[in-house]
């Protein structure tokens, strides 16, 4: 992958960017009296995305070091090797072409060839205490140690628009080598970054989305700072063990502000795949970006929906709140949700008001008796929509997915529903049963963080792939 320099920064600023290669002389404030060690640091190119980590928002990252070589940084009590710098927190300073930290120095003088291993990432642990550090390292006889340096029980939030990127950085240096050309942090991005687009409205149906959720996927995971074999090469330090990934959905109902999507035939939106919208949430036009889902990478196995169709063994579908309306009728009936009460029985149903004039959402609403609507599932406040406005009604129609999705990769799933809208959802009284058609075309884009480079072709295994030819 390609890497931009960060190499000056004043904390909440933009970044200036200039080349640091190890020829270069670097202004490091007398760095080479007072020990410090300078770090450069790299990151992908990559896009602007409001939740991902760039060169314009990467601002300070958490660093660990270990010295097998100090026999004064064993743990008489167990064995076990001490951190030499333990998650201390370094921060872009104005002026600096580079970082140091009069906290993060190289070892005394007379061991100078002591080589260190450095590790980097960034956000820092959330306040919450449940992500942790683990330290497992056994120092050598000879400065060899065999290094154990995790982060266990790290989450991923439950709402896509709390999704946050998470980069790493593995190194190795020593004093006599690195004092004045500095330590090269190289980044990497250490989730995969899901996307959703979709089109399909046609002459007889119109298509409106409000939310999305991907179920069966990675949202706890332990992160091994060390690279599994062969992960040097590819540049990815780093890996995640797979055998302490914990399964589960994550979601984004849209809520106020959100602009309900369309894809309506007769208005030429989303009418074919060239025009396709991503269903993500933020299309409101003041909104940055659009969303995007970041999980923990792994090989994930579909719904089995035919034979588990509630979902017990955790495969993965992808789920999106849509409605369905008639665009060959008068007034465009409602096709889906189903309209009649005997039908919608315990099925989840989602109601929102939404200003007729520009399509954003105004408020998330909750059905009570009598026709009355209210702003809380406990039908305690009631909501007396005002003038400009209507309720619309959404239910959850779910796909079967599987696939592999590594670290550092993104994957953009196109949604065909030009002939159906897919299954009734794990959670629904009817899992699995068709939805009007369960013919949905879906094709996939893989390509590298640095979206420039298309970098898989392999598509996805999905339940039904077949999909009807007009007119037959």
């Amino acid at each position: 992958m390609n890497a931009i320099k960060l190499t000056y920064i004043t904390l909440g600023t933009t970044l200036l960017l200039s080349s640091c290669s190890q020829e270069e002389v670097i202004d490091h404030g007398n760095a080479g009296n007072d020990r410090r060690i300078i770090f450069h640091t790299a990151l992908p190119a990559v896009t602007t995305r409001s939740q991902v980590i760039t060169k314009d928002n990467f601002s300070s990252f958490q660093l660990t070091a270990f010295n097998p070589y100090d026999k004064g940084l064993i743990d008489n009590s167990n064995g076990k090797l001490i951190e030499y710098i333990n998650n201390k927190p370094l921060i872009k300073e104005a002026g600096q072409g580079a970082i140091s930290s009069e906290d993060c120095l190289w070892p005394e003088p007379g061991n100078e060839d002591n080589v260190l291993t450095f590790f980097a990432f960034y956000p820092p642990l959330p306040e919450s205490g449940e992500t942790k550090l683990t330290n497992n390292s056994i120092p050598g006889e000879t400065g060899e140690a065999t290094i154990d340096y995790k982060m266990e029980k790290f989450r991923v939030a439950e709402d896509i628009t709390d999704h946050v990127d998470f980069v790493t950085a593995y190194a190795t240096g020593s004093m006599k080598e690195d004092l004045f050309s500095g330590i090269e942090l190289d980044f990497q991005h250490q989730l995969s970054r899901i996307e959703i687009k979709a089109w399909g409205a046609n002459k007889t149906g119109n298509i409106e989305i409000a939310g999305l959720r991907i179920g069966g996927v990675g949202i706890e995971g332990t992160f091994n700072f060390l690279p599994e074999d062969g992960a040097v090469e590819s540049g990815m330090a780093g890996h995640w063990e797979t055998a302490t990934l914990g399964k589960g959905k994550v979601e984004h109902i849209f809520h106020k502000g959100d602009q309900i999507i369309s894809l309506n035939n007769k208005a030429g939106i989303g009418n074919s795949a060239e025009k396709a919208i991503s269903i993500m949430g933020n299309q409101a036009e003041d909104a940055v970006d659009d969303n995007c889902a970041m999980v923990i990478p792994s090989d994930y196995s579909k719904w089995d929906y035919t034979n588990d169709n509630v979902n017990s063994g955790q495969g993965m579908y992808l789920s999106v709140l849509l409605r369905v309306t008639d665009a060959t009728s008068s007034g465009e009936s409602q096709r889906y949700p189903y309209e009649n009460t005997s039908d919608r029985k315990d099925r989840e149903v989602v109601y929102f008001a939404i200003d007729t004039t520009d399509g954003e959402i105004v408020s998330r609403i909750y059905p009570g008796e009598d026709g009355k609507y209210f702003t809380d599932p406990a039908n305690e406040n009631e909501y007396v929509a005002p003038e400009g406005t209507e309720i619309k009604d959404f239910g959850w129609a779910a796909l079967p997915l599987a696939g592999t999705w590594k670290a550092g990769y993104v994957y953009t799933y196109l949604l065909d529903y030009s002939y159906g809208v897919g299954l009734f959802d794990p959670s629904d009284p009817t899992p699995g049963d068709p939805i009007i058609s369960d013919k949905v075309g879906i094709s996939l884009d893989i390509k590298g963080w640095n979206t420039s480079n298309t970098t898989d072709s392999e598509k996805p295994d999905y339940y039904d792939p077949v999909v009807p030819v007009p007119g037959s």
